[in-house]
């Protein structure tokens, strides 16, 4: 079984060229790495966009990692100017199981339009696209 997994914080202080917006993303690309395995392969790939590849994960174990990550990020906690806040992630997931894997572009575009749905219903979400 292969994960992608493409994520990214939710239209928050990530606002090119702002360096409020620029420690959200820089941190959640550390969390990246501070919780990928040696296999996995992760990312910024543009703006607030993150992929993280798994590989030989099944579905349940891709959600727990998820999740693991979007709470995790979800309990920092940000000052800027004075402020303290948080800061929110949609994530989405997408993968396949077989002996014939779909091309890797049409992954990450079903990874990356997972999020929109996760993001209507009321953001902080993990959502699954098939």
């Amino acid at each position: 079984m292969v994960k992608e997994l493409a994520a990214g914080a939710d239209d928050y202080l990530t606002k090119p060229f702002d360096p409020a917006g620029d420690q959200v993303l820089q941190k959640f690309g550390e969390m990246l790495r501070e919780n990928a395995r040696a296999s996995d392969l992760s990312g910024r790939m543009g703006g607030d966009e993150f992929l993280l590849v798994m590989t030989h994960l099944d579905e349940k174990s891709t959600r727990l990692t998820v999740e693991r990550l979007r709470a995790q990020f979800a309990a920092l906690k940000f000052s800027f100017g004075g402020n303290v806040v948080s800061v929110m992630a949609s994530f989405g997931i997408a993968g396949f199981q077989g002996k014939e894997p779909p091309e890797f572009c049409q992954l990450v575009k079903q990874a990356d339009k997972a999020p929109y749905s996760g993001k209507r219903a009321g953001r902080n979400q993990v959502t699954a696209e098939s």
